[in-house]
């Protein structure tokens, strides 16, 4: 491994290479000791993740959801007797808070986890966020892995950048294969498809990468409607989607935007079946403030808590009850999984060193456990940190819960299009 650059020196080097790839959008020191024993007395009683979600801000939801589920993580692998491989060593969990919309909060954020002794970091659900912390972490050597879905944050060339989930273009590109399989088994056919959402770099990629796919598959499709985020009133986005006279609506955004829409559109009289994309359609607050009306709506999304996987049962129920909630959200699903990650690298490297854990995470290719619980039931890491074996989700509204529907192997449900 190459010797270390001053951190502010290879920070600063790395972003400005980022800022040309996405825009808008400490560790310790090396051990050579080889038993438990030593390797635990090298790392202490306890090892730090860093947390670098929003805790404040509009998406304070999705950030809470996260850290709840690495918290559920974290006590899963102390109370079975921490990291074996370091004597016992627990994990510790340290936030810090990317909530502003300036994705330079993210990058202050990233810096103070790391400065205070991170071994890694798990994060930053945002994309233009994951994007800034992911950045710091290169630049001091220690890995981040995330759930963001960007193709543009895996193009980067990062070394320390770990990407379990899916990319947003297999996200968008799956929802035409799943949904017409899906609606297939039931005997629907969709044949006009209509797109809209936000204006920014992850959410125009998905929605193209849908609309594309349903039309080449024959449906006929216009160009998607994309709007500034941060809607006071969807009246003419509504207006717009409603004059297309669409048997299938794609949409994404944020939580506010969505509710906005979705309302409208069934004020309006639109009965079309809605596919949404990310964690705003699929957020207990979605439920919340959509009541009754959030039943059929449809989703793309990388995880769910009804997923037949090691683990999973075990860790919705304590989520559940830990945090009064119907169900254990994606984002906090993904987050348990990218804890469990951690800890299996931890285990494999015998050493606290960020450095050997990103050697580590590079190395594995888990297939049974916590670790290995994102669709697709295993997780490695290409060379541009991304998972091969990732696959989507097709999950739709039933009883206010979310249920997955596709692929078949994975649906505790059938898709209702009645």
């Amino acid at each position: 491994m190459p010797s270390r650059l001053s951190r502010a020196t290879r920070t600063a080097a790395v972003a400005g290479a980022s800022a040309l790839v996405l825009s808008g959008c400490g560790g310790l020191a090396s051990q050579s000791g080889t038993t438990s024993a030593d390797a635990a007395a090298s790392c202490g009683d306890s090892v730090t993740i860093g947390a670098p979600y929003p805790f404040s801000g509009p998406f304070t939801e999705f950030g809470n959801n996260a850290y709840q589920g690495m918290d559920i993580a974290a006590k899963e692998i102390n109370d079975a007797g921490g990291i074996k491989a370091l004597g016992g060593t627990k994990i510790k969990l340290a936030k810090g808070d990317t909530g502003s919309a300036d994705p330079a909060q993210a990058s202050s954020a990233a810096t103070k986890l790391i400065d205070g002794g991170a071994i890694a970091l798990v994060g930053s659900w945002g994309s233009p966020q994951t994007n800034s912390a992911s950045t710091v972490a290169e630049g001091a050597r220690v890995p981040l892995v995330t759930q963001s879905w960007s193709d543009q944050l895996s193009a980067r060339d990062y070394q320390y950048y770990f990407q379990p989930p899916p990319k947003s273009s297999q996200m968008g590109g799956a929802s035409s294969a799943y949904l017409t399989a899906a609606a297939n088994s039931i005997g629907v056919k969709f044949t006009k498809v209509v797109g809209v959402g936000p204006n920014d770099t992850a959410n125009v990629g998905q929605i193209t990468a849908a609309v594309k796919a349903f039309a080449d598959a024959g449906a006929a499709a216009g160009e998607p409607d994309f709007y500034q985020a941060g809607l006071s009133d969807a009246s003419p986005i509504v207006n717009r989607v409603a004059a297309q006279n669409p048997d299938l609506i794609l949409t994404s955004g944020s939580p506010a935007d969505a509710v906005l829409i979705v309302k409208g559109l069934r004020e309006r009289g639109v009965t079309a079946p809605i596919m949404g994309f990310g964690g705003a359609f699929v957020a207990p607050s979605f439920a919340k403030n959509l009541g009754d009306t959030v039943n059929g709506l449809i989703a793309v999304t990388a995880w769910n808590d009804d997923l037949p996987l090691d683990g999973v049962e075990a860790a919705t129920k304590s989520y559940r009850k830990t945090y009064s909630e119907a169900f254990m959200p994606m984002e906090a699903g993904e987050s348990w999984v990218n804890v469990h990650l951690v800890a299996e690298a931890l285990e494999t490297s015998k050493s606290c060193d960020p450095e050997k854990i990103t050697e580590a995470l590079r190395s594995l290719n888990v297939t049974k456990g916590p670790a290995a619980a994102m669709p697709g039931g295993q997780v490695s890491f290409s060379k541009d940190g991304t998972n091969p074996h990732a696959v989507p989700l097709l999950t739709q509204w039933q009883d206010r819960l979310p249920k997955t529907v596709w692929p078949e192997k994975y649906a505790s449900s059938k898709l209702s299009l009645g």
